[in-house]
């Protein structure tokens, strides 16, 4: 029997099938990055912090938010999840110590911006900053024009500005290519050194009691291993007056002499094995420095109504004396102006709020992660009244910071993994926004740079670069044509 079939059913099906698969690619298009921007008003409502007072409900949300993110990463993979019910908690805005609000999220899309809305509707949010980001993605570039080379011009030099603007374009994929032999040539032949530095090292454990010792410069390993062996020659030439100074403690080498913030005795690596020598001498006088140096934090936490005192991580090393001087200008900077402080701060608890001790040089600011940068050198008036006005959006930031480093991380090792990268960092001055839109880019192009990058080290910066010991530095903002 024969069946007659309709023409155009088929081709309706295939219409469908493909608006589907267009719509799919659409709304994937929405990155991890501007999802987490997006669900900012709910991480606000339902953050874990929030709920100090009710144990419980804070460990539910804290338990929904890692589902939450395990379910986006999923679908930024373009893997298949399957239905997913989650349950928070919210504080109510008529009554915030007391009223709790249940929440149930039913997550059910293979998009991420339908996932977004659905949880941000489920909570009554706006979706203004969702409905801000155009559902097909734009690939113009806005090109920055500095002006002419007049040096070129008028030096008569070959091609004038255009010659040499064309010399400095460069692209991820080309760069990459010409530069991963390199790459890994350096790297086995820091592999090679790594040997003897781990040979040396053992030798002076047992020579010495030192408990580890590191390099922090720009040198590479074939330094630190002249370094090492020079170290090992004073060792074995006065074994007593080196075991007197360094047994039990961390040695650095770097640019400077002396002891650093964290205790750990400073090498200049330009300096003759004698000089060493004669430093070493006036190590156990920083021990009072060192010990001192909490209870001077404490004291400066409590002049400012308990705000916490961080030590940020630094491209250099903060030798102990400097960082007490700096310690000792801010804290007769606050005595000054207990007044004022006990007058803009009523309550008297700003333990929620974080901030750094900087030098004269630094400016008076608030960072993307929700730091308070504090120079010695501003007035103690000025301190405070910046605090004051920016102590809401700073609390805003730090919670925003821990879910934003939260994606960082997961990010990061699903780069780590598609690439096939035997470590992936980043630079200290670039933020997590930035690098997760930088490993999001990596794997959507990871057809074309995984066979150059696979093996190779990395480190996210704002330049291209290969150090010494092969690590590959590419900026986060790289170009791809």
């Amino acid at each position: 029997m024969n069946v007659l079939r309709c023409p155009f059913k088929s081709r309706q099906a295939s219409l469908s099938c493909s608006c589907l698969n267009l719509t799919l690619r659409i709304c994937r298009c929405l990155s991890v990055s501007e999802a987490a921007t997006a669900l900012r008003p709910f991480y606000f409502t339902v953050h874990p912090d929030l709920f100090g007072q009710h144990p419980k409900e804070r460990s539910i949300n804290e338990d929904s938010l890692k589902k939450l993110h395990q379910y986006i990463f999923a679908l930024r993979k373009q893997e298949n999840v399957p239905p997913t019910n989650l349950t928070f908690f919210a504080k109510n805005d008529a009554d915030r110590d007391q009223g709790l609000s249940h929440i149930k999220v039913h997550l059910a899309s293979s998009s991420i911006r339908d996932t977004v809305t659905t949880v941000l509707t489920s909570c009554q949010l706006p979706l203004d900053y969702i409905n801000t980001i155009s559902e097909v993605p734009t690939s113009s570039k806005t090109k920055v024009h500095h002006g002419p080379d007049f040096r070129d011009i008028f030096a008569g030099r070959k091609g004038g500005e255009a010659f040499y603007r064309k010399v400095e374009k460069l692209n991820l994929l080309s760069w990459i290519k010409t530069n991963s032999k390199i790459s890994r040539k350096k790297s086995q032949e820091s592999r090679d050194y790594s040997k003897d530095v781990k040979e040396i090292t053992g030798r002076l454990k047992k020579m010495v009691g030192v408990r580890a010792i590191g390099w922090h410069t720009n040198w590479g390993p074939r330094r630190f291993t002249a370094c090492l062996t020079s170290l090992e020659k004073v060792s074995e030439n006065h074994p007593i007056v080196v075991k007197k100074f360094l047994f039990g403690r961390n040695v650095v080498f770097t640019d400077r002499n002396g002891v650093s913030l964290s205790g750990e005795v400073c090498l200049n690596h330009t300096d003759v094995p004698q000089v060493w020598l004669m430093r070493l001498s006036s190590v156990p006088a920083y021990d009072a420095v060192i010990e001192r140096l909490p209870y001077m934090e404490q004291e400066l936490s409590r002049l400012l109504c308990h705000i916490k005192i961080r030590r940020r991580e630094r491209h250099h090393i903060v030798m102990a004396e400097e960082y007490e001087v700096l310690l000792n200008k801010i804290l007769n900077t606050m005595r000054r102006n207990q007044d004022l402080v006990r007058r803009m701060f009523r309550s008297g608890d700003l333990s929620r709020l974080e901030m750094v001790v900087e030098g004269s040089s630094a400016p008076l600011t608030l960072t993307n992660l929700g730091q308070y940068l504090i120079p010695v050198s501003m007035p103690g008036s000025m301190i405070v009244d910046f605090i004051a006005k920016t102590q809401q959006q700073a609390e805003e930031r730090l919670k925003d910071a821990i879910s934003l480093k939260m994606i960082e991380d997961e990010v990061i090792q699903q780069c780590q993994d598609k690439l096939g990268l035997i470590h992936l960092e980043k630079d200290l001055n670039i933020s997590p926004a930035q690098m997760t839109q930088c490993c999001e880019r990596l794997m959507d192009n990871a057809d074309e740079i995984t066979t150059y990058m696979e093996g190779v080290r990395v480190r996210v910066t704002q330049y291209y670069s290969v150090t010494d010991d092969g690590l590959v530095c590419i900026p986060w903002n790289w170009e791809n044509d």
